[in-house]
């Protein structure tokens, strides 16, 4: 991050980064927010004391200093010009007006200008010694100022950007959660409606996933989410996909702009990469040889009546039409679809299995 930086753009550059809330949002993860919210304004409410404080200090010395350096019998122009240029160097510098680079250039151009004055006798040695720490004190401190004010400063917009990933990432998948879903489906479904552009849900659910858990322990489910996870990351190629898991062994894809052919392909892909896993099928779970997932499909151009929740819940239910269709396949219009097959009509199921 640059020197020179203002103050209030990177404040506002900060609270750009801050998790934004929403209903969904984990009461840890919002409490977490605030707190480093709070923290944030306690340190530049300390920044800004220790500024004023460093400059009225200054302020009263060179208050002091002057007036007495007629005494002292040193030509007071030249003094005066060279502590004034030392209290705006400082000044600009804890302002962050100045960067590190400019503010050495100005105390270089103070030397220089001083050893000019030594040469041509207008200040005497000892004078000389005294501005040159004055003003190397000057810039040295507000450097310090500054850039401790940077670092900490910095190391918030770290942990705040930390904190807004955890709020939008599960933790055992590194898929988006259902807040990172929201956050994502909101922007995907506004740019589909602006431009009549079709959106699509996949939503697939592993099959018997609880006799995994029951049959080979939690750590093994976890492994095995983890697996499916990665294998559905493999589906999708395009960066406007949004890949996120909702519920416990519920994954929900969206896919923007694609027709009904496209997702059909991509929701077979899915099943064909969770086959492929080759993890063998539970006792419980005889209806496959292997791990398998349900998956229901949902379509449609965004419009005032039609909402993403509808949308989900279309998807939701023809995944469930899926189970009850003998699970291991995709259901899209109340049609069947096998991996790699072509649509099966079947007339929808009236109840479904949970």
């Amino acid at each position: 991050m640059k020197r020179n930086l203002p103050f209030r753009a990177f404040f506002n550059f900060w609270k750009k980064l801050r998790p934004k809330g929403t209903g969904s949002v984990d009461h840890k993860q919002k409490k977490g927010a605030d707190r480093i919210d709070q923290q944030v304004k306690n340190k530049i409410k300390a920044f800004n004391r220790q500024r004023i404080g460093s400059t009225v200090a200054i302020g009263l010395l060179l208050s002091i200093l002057i007036p007495l350096l007629p005494v002292m019998g040193c030509k007071c122009l030249f003094v005066c010009y060279s502590m004034l240029c030392s209290f705006v160097v400082f000044l600009l510098t804890v302002a962050f007006v100045l960067s590190f680079r400019q503010a050495l250039t100005l105390y270089i151009q103070s030397v220089i200008i001083m050893a000019v004055f030594l040469t041509t006798g207008n200040i005497r040695p000892g004078f000389f010694f005294i501005l040159i720490l004055l003003n190397a004190g000057a810039f040295f401190i507000s450097q310090k100022i500054a850039g401790d004010f940077i670092k900490s400063a910095t190391e918030e917009v770290s942990t705040t950007e930390r904190l807004k990933n955890e709020a939008n990432t599960d933790f055992l998948t590194q898929l988006l959660n259902r807040n990172g879903m929201e956050q994502a489906l909101e922007t995907a479904w506004a740019f589909c409606k602006r431009y009549q552009k079709p959106i699509g849900f996949i939503m697939a659910d592993i099959d018997f996933f609880k006799s995994y858990n029951d049959t080979l322990g939690h750590i093994e489910g976890d492994n095995i989410l983890k697996q499916v996870a990665d294998s559905i990351k493999t589906c999708c190629k395009r960066e406007t996909d949004i890949i996120g898991r909702v519920g416990g062994e519920e994954f929900l894809i969206v896919l923007s702009d694609i027709d009904d052919k496209r997702i059909t392909e991509m929701a077979q892909a899915v099943s064909l990469a969770v086959n492929s896993l080759r993890i063998k099928a539970t006792e419980t779970s005889n209806h496959s040889e292997f791990l398998s997932v349900s998956i229901g499909i949902s379509t449609a151009i965004p419009q005032d009546h039609i909402l993403a929740i509808d949308l989900y819940r279309k998807a939701d239910f023809a995944m469930y039409h899926a189970k009850s269709s003998g699970r291991n396949c995709i259901s899209f219009n109340g049609n069947i679809v096998k991996s790699r097959e072509k649509i099966v009509a079947q007339e929808p199921v009236k109840e479904v299995i949970l």
